[in-house]
């Protein structure tokens, strides 16, 4: 029944892709990938519906990780989207994903990791919101619903000249939520200084109550304020005591083996106090243990990790082959901890 399934999964996956076929973006991905071999495009993109079905792969998971020049024994190594989807619908409880979907309802629930006051704007009048922005310099406002940095705006204090009108246009953008901005490690500023550089920490709870940290990525902005992939951004891995493993690549598959900005070497970055990054996340993932596959955004400030936000249906980060020389993926990392 085991095979059953799993042929009816990539069967009904296929036929979605195709159902949503946006030829544009299939092109796109798949020029990326042709200019890794001699293949014609119409081959390559023959390949990508071939991974979509074999190896359960969206048309972003092939250019990202370079399937084009992978080995099948090596694409069987890869976590994809589809893969990650489908363990967080099976393993994370459906009544409790409002808790992650919500981050008014996250910042209630983890408040004591979060290191930065936070109000709701529906809860708070004009003055109250006049007396937050007094106390900090700059403040960033979200759409609680919000997913891969939309709904975000970052404000200076100084230039709100009127709280009440402030406060009653961030009520009609939806944007309710309203946070101190966090000032992170000098170390994390250095290699970024217009953004947040985060750590995404993808982690599961076992049975057993042992946490597991599947991947750990290191996050860096690149002409932003967010150091969202979609919104600019880059990310390498890193290694179990948090130094970074290649060098960076962005959503174009451009290589940065120093940030091109401030110049700062990324190959090798050690992340300042990593082993309290462990410390935090250990401690996130038991706070909802019907959740146990999570991927927590954390910063680094001078006195240390904090929690940005968690995500139930994390997305999936490995290296890149033709920037990291790895030819090999997370899955059976994640099978180990999962146990399938």
């Amino acid at each position: 029944m085991g095979a059953v399934h799993r042929l009816y999964r990539r069967a009904r996956f296929f036929v979605k892709r195709v159902v949503n076929f946006d030829r544009d973006r299939v092109l796109q991905f798949a020029r990326q990938s042709a200019r890794l071999s001699t293949a014609p495009l119409g081959w390559v993109v023959l390949d990508m519906l071939w991974c979509s079905v074999r190896y359960e792969t969206t048309f972003e998971n092939y250019s990202e990780w370079d399937f084009r020049i992978l080995r099948p024994r090596e694409r069987k190594t890869y976590m994809t989207d589809p893969k990650s989807f489908h363990l967080s619908r099976r393993l994370n409880d459906d009544s409790r994903r409002a808790v992650f979907d919500d981050k008014l309802q996250f910042a209630e629930r983890f408040g004591d990791e979060l290191g930065r006051e936070w109000i709701d704007l529906r809860q708070t009048d004009a003055a109250a919101f006049g007396a937050f922005v007094s106390r900090h310099p700059r403040i960033i406002a979200k759409n609680p619903g919000g997913v891969g940095g939309n709904g975000i705006s970052l404000l200076d204090s100084a230039d709100i000249d009127d709280p009440a009108a402030t406060r009653d246009e961030l009520i009609t953008a939806g944007q309710v939520l309203v946070e101190e901005v966090l000032v992170q490690h000098p170390d994390m500023a250095s290699l970024y200084p217009r953004s947040v550089n985060s750590l995404r920490v993808v982690s599961y709870l076992d049975p057993d109550g042992e946490v597991h940290v599947l991947a750990g990525v290191l996050k860096i902005g690149n002409g932003g304020v967010i150091d969202n992939f979609s919104n600019g951004g880059m990310y390498t891995m890193l290694d179990e005591r948090g130094r970074a493993l290649h060098a960076a690549s962005d959503e174009e598959g451009r290589p940065f083996a120093e940030h091109p900005v401030t110049g700062v070497t990324i190959t090798g970055f050690q992340v300042p106090l990593y082993d309290e990054v462990l410390a935090l996340v250990d401690r996130l993932a038991r706070t909802v243990p019907a959740m146990p596959y999570i991927g927590w955004d954390v910063a680094i400030t001078a006195s240390g990790p904090v929690v940005i936000e968690g995500n139930h249906n994390t997305g999936v980060f490995q290296s890149k082959p033709s920037v990291s020389g790895i030819r090999s993926g997370l899955l059976p990392r994640y099978r180990a901890a999962m146990r399938f």
